[in-house]
């Protein structure tokens, strides 16, 4: 007997199968009004700007706009969003089980593994047989040079770039969106606590970050946008080096940053830690990361200026003469988030000279952060600018801990 594969399925019986498919409003994040909100803002941007859809590359903006999400997405995948009806998502075969289980997608066309995906995506749009421009979603990490080009061929000049829109959008959170942001919170507490207490001599590092996932896990996260930050001893120096089985002896800084998600909303915090008594340079440096957290909070308002705001960060910095070891943007935009990345930075962050003017319900992640020699520390919360100045979403002891 002869096994057919997927990919000789043909369309009838594939619409067979989805016709047996359930619909799983739970599946999404929020009430469908929200999204039908979401789509209504997007298509009355279309039509002002003359365009006969747009074509989404990012899971996140996908994910904003219509609540689908699937690890399948390092695929290609696009989502095609009309001036009326609903987005129609073009996806691996495997894909589309999620995609059609949800509401707010009206369909989902299928890429089958012997298929070019860039075939398929020019073969419906120009299916749809509108001569309209098409808004192309082009700063996308997922919509790499070539597909680009060949999709640009197939349609003629019709593309015109489209993107922002959404992402100005995501920038301010509404009331359950900070719901989510606040959960997320509470996770990275609880697993920020575990992991502060499994901090000894003796133990890995392995120890610490498998005890920061398991407490975050545990207290409800799901799974994170980036690894977390877990590194110590003098490899703690290293930005972004992580766990690697080191064993912990006395003398070491312990680094330590982590996520909360909930319904892929991410809220992040960082500590560190000694291993035994502090060196000055230990103890002045956590001061002035503190101090810089400080003055962050102090600073962060509705009606200020991002770059005013790093400024004033900054300054303080520059009086201890540790300028030269702050190297990063004050903060970063946070929310959404997909692997490999849990921020909203690329959207908006606070940073020198940045013109944004920040407004109530934005978040950020402000993340002080030193690298010197021998050592790293890092000592981060998560934040929402409120109508008159700036709330903590993370609560945590904030001092370097001391571990005897």
């Amino acid at each position: 007997m002869s096994v057919r594969s997927v990919n000789e399925l043909s369309e009838s019986e594939l619409r067979i199968l989805d016709a047996e498919r359930e619909i799983w409003p739970s599946e999404l994040s929020f009430p469908e009004p929200v999204y039908a909100e979401r789509l209504d803002l997007v298509q009355q941007d279309l039509l002002a700007r003359g365009l006969s859809g747009a074509i989404l590359f990012d899971p996140e903006n996908m994910f904003w706009l219509a609540g689908y999400q699937t690890i399948g997405y390092f695929t290609f995948q696009a989502m095609f969003v009309p001036t009326s009806g609903k987005p129609v998502l073009i996806t691996r075969v495997v894909n589309r089980d999620m995609a059609l289980a949800l509401p707010t997608i009206a369909d989902a066309v299928a890429i089958f593994d012997t298929q070019d995906h860039v075939e398929v995506l020019a073969g419906y749009l120009l299916g749809r047989q509108s001569k309209a421009r098409l808004g192309l979603e082009i700063t996308s990490r997922y919509l790499n040079i070539g597909d680009y080009n060949r999709l640009s061929e197939k349609l003629g000049g019709r593309l015109t770039p489209w993107t922002g829109v959404i992402e100005e959008q995501r920038m301010v959170k509404s009331e359950d969106e900070l719901v989510r942001m606040r959960r997320a919170a509470r996770a990275v507490e609880a697993g920020m606590e575990e992991a502060l207490k499994t901090i000894a001599v003796g133990k890995t590092d392995n120890d610490l970050a498998a005890a920061l996932y398991r407490g975050s896990i545990a207290a409800g996260s799901e799974y994170i946008g980036h690894p977390p930050m877990v590194v110590s001893g003098p490899r703690s120096e290293l930005c972004f080096a992580l766990w690697k089985r080191n064993t912990i002896e006395k003398g070491d800084v312990v680094l330590l940053e982590g996520a909360g998600c909930v319904d892929r909303y991410h809220a992040m915090m960082s500590r560190s830690a000694v291993v035994g008594p502090p060196s000055d340079e230990h103890k002045a440096t956590a001061d002035a990361l503190i101090e810089i957290l400080e003055a962050a909070v102090e600073n962060i308002r509705p009606g200020a200026i991002a770059g005013e705001v790093d400024f004033a960060v900054r300054s303080r910095v520059e009086k201890r003469g540790l300028g030269r070891y702050f190297k990063s943007r004050t903060a970063y935009g946070i929310g959404i988030g997909f692997p490999p990345n849990w921020a909203e930075g690329h959207i908006y962050s606070i940073r020198p000279h940045d013109p944004l003017v920040l407004k109530p319900n934005m978040t950020f992640h402000i993340i002080p952060t030193m690298f010197r020699k021998g050592f790293g520390m890092a000592i981060s919360d998560s934040v929402r600018v409120t109508e008159n100045g700036c709330e903590l979403l993370t609560n945590h002891p904030r001092d370097l801990l001391i571990v005897n």
